[in-house]
């Protein structure tokens, strides 16, 4: 080599900058004096200097060497039989990571840095997230690499977030999981989604949908040219809902296809497009060239801007029947947080044939749950729509089978709008949420808390976790 230093220094060096790192970015530690890191790089690269000063929090200097030097220093500096119990250490860390989230029906896995090179796992269970494990500092960023190579990420970038998609197998069963990467603060975090096989997505009548809406809505979702948005935020179950709605059409007879951002569940039969705007497949794009396809139905991941939403309206005009999933507090929201995105209307009062929205209520664990009595607030608002309910109900409480939490797995609660012709004059009126809300209620409309409070009668969940998503001000 043409720089050499003590190897103590350069041990020191070695301490500060993570191994995954180093070999990703071929950046060979040299020595370090107390105030500046000295390393090895290939080329003087600004953009690189600067992700190792993220990494260090060290002044640098960087001396320009041989590639051929830098690899064989690493090799020196970071013996081979340590590296394999340092990878085999990772290897069996992430295993029990997506073992315990597994076990544990998590539906995601956050992988997270704490500071000082060290991290922790949470899990994503019942749309509450867990602490999981502590992971010390090495073995965070060697699980982190090491899940980017299984996803078929750039193990070597980690200034841009990435996302990729892994198999996992366990106990017999496969699964396939969704990963998607962050730079934090001059390290990565990773979430990590299970994703659902359509064999085993539920039914509509397995979601908690009641009878009458379900029956509905399923009309709603048969009729020619029907345009049927599924709507709530981030993490209510708008993509279940929407998988669940396709077992009810003949995918053999019927040529039905989507375009989704990312592919959340593989169906047998669809025409399934993933957006990748860095290809230049953006969801207008998509749109357009499965419209050339003679589809009888469509199914859009997210209805998110202008161009998208005109398409969508425009296929439907032409007799397609179409699905999607838009970002709404509410059903009646529906229609103006569509005409912000540029649709006219009078085309949504004559295009838009029902908006459900949806939650997802945490059920109580069967083992604990405890009696308690309904509020009055609750009583009044199941009167007013009609609704029978006890004054008996249900809390929370713990035990070891539910993890001290007082509650396992989910149910939805629902609300649907109907285009019905006084409805459809309110839109192209444009009337706020409020007024259309009175029209709604006119014609049979219930508001989800209502839903909501159908499965506290039933014992299934508590008033407690139905007002952590909705206020009885939603009723009146």
């Amino acid at each position: 080599m043409t720089y050499a230093e003590p190897a103590a220094t350069q041990k020191t060096a070695a301490a500060l900058l993570p191994r995954s790192f180093a070999y990703e970015a071929e950046v060979l530690p040299l020595a370090y004096d107390g105030v500046t890191l000295t390393v090895g790089v290939a080329t003087e690269n600004p953009d690189l200097s600067e992700r190792i000063r993220q990494q260090t929090r060290k002044a640098l200097r960087t001396i320009v060497l041989p590639v051929r030097d830098i690899r064989d220093g690493l090799t020196s500096l970071y013996p081979p039989s340590r590296t394999r119990e340092a990878d085999s250490a990772a290897a069996q860390a992430l295993d029990d990571i997506l073992a315990s989230a597994i076990t544990t029906y998590a539906s995601d896995v956050h992988i997270e840095p704490t500071g000082g090179g060290a991290g922790r796992t949470r899990l994503d269970v019942d749309g509450i997230l867990q602490s999981e494990r502590i992971l010390e500092a090495g073995l965070f960023e060697r699980i982190v690499a090491l899940l980017k190579v299984r996803a078929e990420m750039n193990a070597g970038d980690s200034r841009l977030p990435q996302d990729g998609r892994l198999n996992v197998d366990f106990d017999g069963r496969a699964f396939d999981v969704r990963a998607s990467t962050i730079p934090i603060d001059g390290m990565e975090k990773v979430v990590l989604r299970f994703l659902q096989r359509f064999d085993l997505v539920p039914g509509l009548e397995q979601l908690g949908m009641a009878t009458e809406l379900m029956a509905r809505f399923q009309r709603a979702l048969r009729r020619p040219g029907s345009f049927c948005v599924i709507a709530g935020p981030t993490g209510s179950g708008k993509s279940t809902t929407s998988y669940a709605a396709l077992h009810a059409v003949d995918l053999e007879r019927s040529n039905v296809c989507s375009v989704e951002e990312p592919i959340e569940c593989r169906i047998p039969g669809v025409a399934q497009i993933a957006v990748n705007e860095r290809a230049g497949v953006t969801f207008p794009v998509a749109l357009r060239a499965l419209l050339r396809q003679n589809p009888h139905r469509l199914f859009i991941g997210e209805l998110r801007d202008a161009e998208t939403v005109a398409i969508a309206l425009q296929a439907s005009l032409t007799g397609i029947a179409l699905t999607t999933t838009l970002h709404a507090r509410d059903a009646l929201r529906v229609a103006s947080r569509l005409a912000e995105l540029g649709a006219s209307r009078s085309t949504l009062a004559s295009s838009l044939t029902a908006s459900l929205s949806q939650r997802l209520l945490r059920t109580l664990c069967r083992h604990c749950k405890q009696r308690s009595a309904l509020s009055s607030h609750a009583l009044a608002v199941a009167r007013r729509y009609g609704l029978t309910l006890g004054t008996e109900a249900f809390e929370a409480q713990g035990c070891e089978i539910c993890d001290d939490t007082g509650f396992q797995g989910r149910i939805g609660a629902f609300e649907l709008l109907e285009n019905r012709p006084e409805i459809a004059a309110s839109l192209e009126r444009g009337d706020p949420p409020a007024v259309l809300g009175k029209v709604a209620f006119g014609v049979g409309y219930r508001p989800m808390i209502v839903d909501a409070l159908r499965h506290v009668g039933s014992g299934l969940t508590s008033e407690s976790e139905v007002l952590r998503h909705r206020s009885y001000d939603d009723a009146e």
